[in-house]
């Protein structure tokens, strides 16, 4: 009778362990997001901000002119209601999208009479909006990781965990 109460006992701090691993990771997942989509929206404000000034010694061609309508459409798709549910992929790829928009249109400023520091923050901000994604990314696979396998699948089920999607780099 004893080993069959030290079983069942040691069967639920286990479960109990292994489902505040899933919560901590989710909430790691999900604070990296909050934090990606505050460093996408500030890269769009101090771009916008360092094309103004751009502008006034060389004016847009039609590609970029095209490229900043794509970026604008995309940023008023690009809220998240803070919710992990079928929208979030949909967010996702456009964040990913967006940043490789705003990578092109950064690289075709004009250097010579933008301010430094706002160029060099800008900068900042790109590089930690990569950094959070890696760290995104890396979360939600060991999340999946721990809902795909047993017992993390069965703890998952109870606790309403379930897996979370990736944030893919555009590349083109």
């Amino acid at each position: 009778m004893q080993a069959l109460l030290l079983s069942v006992s040691l069967a639920v701090i286990l479960c109990y362990l292994w489902y505040a691993s899933l919560v901590k990771k989710r909430q790691s997942a999900i604070d990296s997001l909050i934090v990606l989509n505050q460093k996408i929206d500030a890269r769009l404000v101090l771009l916008s901000q360092l094309s103004d000034v751009s502008l006034q010694h060389q004016p847009l061609d039609e590609a970029q002119a095209d490229q900043w309508q794509q970026l604008r459409a995309l940023a008023d798709n690009s809220l998240w209601s803070q919710g992990i549910d079928h929208h979030l992929p949909t967010t996702l790829a456009v964040w990913s999208e967006m940043d490789m928009l705003q990578k092109g249109l950064f690289s075709a400023l004009h250097g010579d009479d933008l301010d430094e520091q706002r160029v060099n923050e800008y900068l900042q901000l790109e590089l930690d909006y990569q950094n959070v994604a890696e760290f995104y990314n890396q979360t939600v696979t060991e999340l999946n990781q721990g809902v795909g396998m047993f017992p993390g699948s069965i703890v998952a089920k109870l606790a309403k965990v379930s897996v979370m999607p990736q944030l893919i780099p555009d590349v083109g």
